[in-house]
């Protein structure tokens, strides 16, 4: 079964959803469930009481974590501890499975402590397979369904012993200062002397370490946060371009156009009109 040809049942999220959880199935690993996120969603910082495994079934979006940020895939695996703050940007909407694994079997994971405990994508060459064994798993919905869910989910949290990170570290406190600054004062026009005398550091580490955690550069992630507040403001409907260009802190409607369209494939007229459509 192709996943592409399995997922033609979802018929796409409501005019002015979200979100949409499409199926779930309660199980002895944990409730699974896929969810479909609509394009220009974004999920301020949260964390969840519970560890979290997300197999992206279609849509690349972007993440953020302790340890920094990156371009999550279509056909990747992601892991979440319990407890980690992290933020969620769906500039083009996306569809993923999401399972939080009960204590049970988090226990079992990590017997000998081989377990995931590292937020971010999971390198083991085996985990994208197990990802999609576990879509599988929910489309089918037969007997054995629970079975497969539970042994992948396993499998899944113990790929840890055969994954290389040893590159992962967690930023230091002031580079999560200088991206929490950026998100909150997307119409500020920063000049990277004054970024780095905010937190008391180099111009040039405060470069090298945003996009070496972040996977970005400091400009390329105001971009995406304003045009994630675009988004939320041409689904509403109430102002001009020109009024969101401001709003979102573009110097003029042209340089908003072109970023929108960089991001989201389309330009905002065209993004305005399909979501009053939907």
């Amino acid at each position: 079964m192709q996943i592409g040809n399995a997922w033609r049942w979802h018929s796409g999220l409501r005019r002015g959803e979200p979100l949409r959880r499409i199926r779930e199935l309660s199980t002895p690993a944990g409730l699974v469930e896929a969810v479909a996120y609509a394009p220009g969603r974004s999920e301020g910082r949260h964390y969840h009481s519970r560890p979290g495994l997300i197999y992206i079934i279609a849509g690349d979006h972007w993440a953020a974590h302790r340890l920094g940020g990156e371009t999550c895939r279509a056909g990747t695996v992601r892991f979440l501890p319990a407890g980690e703050p992290h933020e969620t940007y769906f500039p083009l909407g996306s569809t993923c499975l999401q399972i939080e694994p009960l204590p049970p079997i988090v226990e079992l994971a990590a017997v000998d402590g081989r377990a995931l405990d590292a937020p971010g994508e999971v390198r083991d060459p085996r985990a994208a397979r197990l990802g999609a064994r576990l879509f599988r798993e929910l489309v089918s919905g037969d007997d054995l369904s629970m079975l497969g869910i539970e042994d992948a989910t396993l499998q899944l949290l113990r790929c840890d012993g055969c994954g290389d990170r040893s590159h992962e570290r967690a930023p230091p406190p002031w580079v999560l200062r200088v991206a929490d600054m950026l998100r909150a004062e997307l119409q500020t026009r920063f000049a990277l002397s004054a970024i780095a005398s905010g937190v008391g550091r180099h111009p040039v580490q405060v470069s090298r370490a945003f996009r070496g955690h972040f996977g970005c550069t400091l400009s390329d992630y105001v971009r995406r946060a304003r045009v994630a507040r675009a988004q939320q403001l041409l689904r509403q409907g109430a102002l001009s371009l020109s009024e969101i260009a401001l709003e979102c802190g573009f110097c003029d409607q042209s340089h908003f156009t072109t970023a929108f369209r960089r991001l989201t494939g389309v330009p905002p007229q065209r993004y305005r009109a399909r979501s009053q459509e939907e």
